[in-house]
């Protein structure tokens, strides 16, 4: 009993300590702004960075509500980072990220998360059925959401193969499911409760290409009158991009359509060059 408690004790001062931690972010006592979103954002001369390294450097950015953003670079260019300041996952100064032209500090936090949809390269599920994961952000369990937004993720497949169809218990962290299958019911949450803007954080990264082709070509719909943010390492998922963004050391190197970059043959031409190489070896091999 005493070596139990000891224990106990242990744990409660762990628990404490993460629980009466206060948040690098929270709105305090001022009334933020609530909405409605339009979904325009602005970087101007964004700077950031922690841990004493500047991620960041410079960032100007306009993007316009509904036009859909690839954004690609090399593993540490700040492309997560950059996406990850848009819900206030991090302290922004102010003056440097505006949406709807109203700075980011002066939105209400609630508010301005519940207009952005995120899915993220490892979603985390909850221990709980795919139906209740994928309407996980939103008040109400609607059958008809989970079907058109389980049919946009590419997922409606997969579930309908399993016995029990929507209400397959499936294990903490989505345990039970396959890498590509967690990330289509994490597009298929960011998908249902219908933002303003919406984040695909390499949120294909698990699923074979011809997948991510079928997924590419569904979500279309859904990115109609939507902001949104693509983040891939695959040029074949933001090729339809408005505007592709190529990122570099925290800095924006390129920008422009497919087509620009690749006839300013630059960074993006060459990582597209390159895909088509590995892809045209695997048909060989």
């Amino acid at each position: 009993v005493i070596s139990l408690y000891q224990r106990g004790v242990a744990s409660l001062e762990r628990i404490d300590e993460v629980i009466n931690t206060k948040p690098d972010v929270e709105d305090g006592n001022v009334i933020g702004h609530e909405g409605p979103m339009k979904g325009k954002i602005e970087f101007k001369n964004l700077d950031f960075g922690y841990n004493g390294r500047k991620v960041l450097e410079e960032i100007n950015l306009t993007i316009n509500p509904g036009e859909t953003i690839g954004l690609v670079g090399q593993t540490g260019s700040g492309k997560t980072t950059l996406v990850s300041l848009l819900p206030r996952l991090f302290p922004v100064n102010r003056e440097q990220l505006f949406i709807d032209g109203i700075d980011i500090n002066d939105w209400n936090l609630h508010a301005l998360r519940r207009h952005i949809g995120y899915a993220t390269q490892e979603p985390f599920l909850f221990s709980d059925t795919i139906r209740a994961n994928i309407s996980f952000g939103s008040d109400d369990i609607i059958e008809s959401k989970v079907l058109s937004s389980s049919q946009a993720a590419a997922l409606d497949k997969d579930v309908d193969s399993f016995p029990r169809g929507y209400a397959t218990l499936i294990g903490e962290r989505g345990i039970t499911l396959s890498g590509g299958q967690k990330q289509r019911t994490a597009i298929a949450r960011a998908i249902l409760v219908e933002p303003k803007i919406l984040i695909l954080d390499d949120a294909t990264s698990a699923v074979d290409t011809q997948t991510e082709d079928e997924i590419n070509q569904r979500i279309k719909k859904v990115l109609e009158n939507r902001t949104a943010i693509i983040i891939s390492h695959r040029v074949s998922a933001v090729k339809d991009a408005d505007v592709i963004i190529y990122l570099k050391d925290g800095r924006i190197v390129e920008k422009g359509s497919h087509n620009e970059l690749l006839a300013s043959d630059g960074y993006y031409a060459e990582l597209y060059r390159r895909q088509l190489l590995e892809r045209e070896l695997e048909v060989i091999a």
